[in-house]
């Protein structure tokens, strides 16, 4: 009822305005105009309410897949319909829109340009499907990049990590793991590298901490894989670096969870037996100390 009563305004306004310019000398340079801004507000509010009221409530029962493709496609053809219409309100007719060399003079010069890039990297994403809405992705890209981190970390990526909320035609919103929405250009996108975690099994973490060189790399090797209990792939330890007091470690094991969760748990762990390898050296000293 919504659509219909914008539509019915919308008609109504441009015969008003036909009648009202229908006789005078600046029909050409003044209607035009004024045509084609009443059918551009008017179209882009209609597109607005079927994107909002009747997308949201007519998409939700098909599957992820199915359901961008679908919100991908209705607002494109509303907002090319839009566009058509506008160009008829200019009284450019359709044929010239398409065939003319002002529109192909358009096209080049914009193609590399971001609205284009966007529009043309929105479409690439649908049709191939590098991740639809509700994946759980990261994706790395050189526009925006962050600062590697230093010891103990081990070397990460620069990624941005979160969950796709909606693909449109001009951007892609991820709200990111720490909850925050993140709005990217369609075309960045495009031509970024992406990690969909909702497709991957389980992937590797590594984590380094150090211990003190007084305990022996076996003894906590032994001790550690026991405490970590079994995961995805058997875990694995090595030593990375050493020095006059403390040695470095690196414990590498395969999980599905997420990164955070997984380098909590083997530091929880490693805290654990580095404290108790370090009493028992301790209560095995005394005696020898007093001796």
């Amino acid at each position: 009822m919504i659509v219909l009563a914008l539509f019915v305004v919308g008609s109504l306004l441009l015969i008003l305005l036909d009648t009202a310019y229908k006789n005078t000398p600046l029909k050409d340079a003044v209607a035009g105009p004024l045509r084609a801004a009443i059918i551009l507000i008017v179209g882009s509010v209609i597109a607005r309410v079927v994107e909002t009221k009747l997308m949201a409530k007519s998409l939700t029962s098909l599957p992820p897949r199915q359901r961008t493709i679908a919100g991908f496609a209705v607002r494109l053809l509303l907002y090319l319909g839009i566009t058509l219409a506008v160009f008829a309100g200019l009284g450019i007719g359709l044929s010239s829109f398409l065939f003319g060399g002002a529109f192909l003079t358009v096209v080049l010069g914009l193609a590399g340009q971001s609205m284009l890039s966007n529009l043309f990297g929105g479409i690439w994403l649908v049709l191939f499907q590098p991740f639809q809405v509700s994946d759980s992705i990261s994706f790395i890209t050189w526009q925006y990049p962050i600062l590697m981190p230093s010891f103990p970390h081990e070397a990460l990526k620069p990624v941005y990590s979160g969950r796709v909320r909606d693909i449109n035609l001009m951007y892609t919103t991820i709200v990111t793991d720490d909850g925050d929405p993140l709005v990217l250009p369609n075309g960045i996108l495009a031509q970024a590298a992406i990690i969909n975690r909702s497709r991957a099994g389980a992937r590797r973490v590594n984590v380094r901490f150090e211990s003190p060189i007084d305990i022996s790399p076996k003894d906590l090797e032994a001790r550690l894989l026991e405490d970590l209990g079994s995961w995805d792939r058997p875990p694995t330890l090595e030593l990375t670096d050493i020095g006059t007091a403390n040695y470095s470690v690196r414990v590498c094991v395969w999980s599905r969870e997420s990164e955070e969760r997984v380098r909590d748990r083997i530091l929880q762990s490693a805290w654990k037996v580095v404290s108790q390898l370090s009493q028992t050296h301790g209560d095995s000293a005394e005696p020898n100390q007093s001796h």
